[in-house]
């Protein structure tokens, strides 16, 4: 038995090395960093509207920019993650404090059973079949399936 338990144990540790196995709450988790990381990748345009020197100087080093026009103007413009909020602490307390893991993971679950995929159209199937076919010429791979229609969604 300790044998049979210590192989599932490198079994399970040749799954994750391989990549075989996934989290969904993670994956969501890490497509959230990266649209964040993508919205500071695409930079800030500097323009005479959005600087407003004009309010910097009435309001001065010491001011409330947090409640000036400008700021209340251009704050949506901020990055919008789905799962790292941005509550402050006592509305998060009040909602039960979920870390973003357990909000993603939610959210995965019910993508999972409740999402349905909008089927492809006729000329978008049409392509995916012709490209199978190419593909499997191209490789000399016998057609497993020559009858596939990709608006049903299934291989099989």
């Amino acid at each position: 038995m300790a044998g049979l338990a210590g192989s599932n144990v490198i079994y399970g540790a040749g799954m994750l090395e391989c990549g075989m196995t996934v989290d969904y709450g993670q994956l969501l988790l890490d497509s959230d960093m990266l649209q964040m990381v993508l919205f500071l990748l695409r930079g800030e345009e500097v323009t005479e509207e959005n600087l407003d020197l004009e309010e910097i100087h009435e309001i001065g080093p010491h001011g409330n920019y947090m409640m000036s026009k400008l700021t209340r103007k251009f704050m949506r413009a901020q990055s919008r993650p789905k799962f790292f909020d941005r509550m402050n602490m006592e509305s998060w307390k009040k909602q039960g404090s979920p870390d973003a893991y357990q909000v993603a993971l939610l959210k995965a679950k019910d993508l999972l059973a409740n999402h349905k995929v909008e089927p492809l159209s006729a000329s978008v199937a049409d392509d995916v079949r012709r490209f199978i076919v190419e593909a499997e010429k191209e490789l000399g791979v016998p057609s497993k399936n020559p009858d596939f229609d990709p608006t049903k969604g299934s291989l099989s």
